[in-house]
């Protein structure tokens, strides 16, 4: 986490402990939905959570009938493919829905843990994601852009109050996207890369354990939950640009969606 203070100093004084943590490492990604509301499963059945060794550790979503996404600091180095599961289907993060087995997990081969450029994964389930309230969702195509003040909706069983305990339900807030131009204003211009995107504002935000949940507006994913400030809603939080040629090549290529 020290390269990352250190980088940040000139922009923000305290860059980041978001949103969840890479493995065998201290935390420093650790994340929340700020601001928002919970809400029923049967509204975002694309969402699941990620687990390790049977706990929640990061977000994901469906991309097709055995494919889930997160973010790559999420599963890097990557961990046991016997160790990660699942829960897809339930608004709750401990009981109810189904539990899928993780088969394969491919991340970014560029993915660079200091910069967090390339901060995507796809992890392979071992038979299929099936049920009623389990359903995957859109993701725009190559060179997708959306405009400043875009509303968006970010979900994910993150901490909703600083040092909390996680939320058993799920839960949503309502955001919208910051332009380019305006996300390097806050950022740096350096440290935002045109793989990355920016959304939220004062209040709203991702925050810990959210990481790698997606971000979406009109039904259709645009982003992945990946950095930002420690203090969660009080500076815009920073994703994956899905619409980037560099991420959405490797998730073509990978998963053939």
């Amino acid at each position: 986490m020290k390269t990352f203070i250190v980088l940040a100093v000139c922009v923000a004084c305290a860059f980041a402990d978001y949103r969840d943590q890479p493995l065998g490492q201290e935390s420093k990604f650790r994340g929340r939905i700020v601001g928002g509301i919970e809400v029923d499963i049967a509204g975002f059945p694309y969402q699941l959570s990620m687990r390790l060794n049977d706990d929640h550790w990061c977000g994901a979503s469906i991309i097709s009938s055995n494919w889930a996404m997160s973010a790559a600091h999420c599963t890097y180095p990557a961990p046991p493919v016997s160790s990660m599961t699942f829960r897809a289907g339930s608004s709750s993060r401990t009981t109810g829905g189904t539990i899928f087995q993780a088969a394969e997990i491919v991340n970014h081969p560029l993915y660079d843990p200091v910069t967090i450029d390339n901060d995507v994964c796809v992890i392979r389930i071992t038979t299929s994601f099936v049920g009623t309230d389990i359903v995957p969702i859109t993701i725009v195509p190559i060179g997708t852009s959306f405009p400043h003040g875009t509303r968006s909706v970010v979900s994910g069983w993150g901490m909703t109050t600083p040092g909390g305990p996680l939320p058993v339900y799920l839960h949503a807030v309502n955001i919208p996207v910051v332009g380019q131009d305006a996300c390097r204003g806050l950022w740096g211009a350096q440290r935002i890369t045109e793989n990355m995107i920016c959304a939220g504002e004062f209040g709203r935000d991702a925050c810990n354990h959210d990481s790698g949940s997606p971000l979406v507006t009109g039904g259709r994913q645009f982003g992945i939950v990946s950095w930002g400030t420690s203090q969660c809603g009080e500076q815009v939080g920073v994703y994956v640009n899905i619409g980037a040629a560099s991420i959405r090549n490797f998730i073509n290529s990978t998963t053939g969606v």
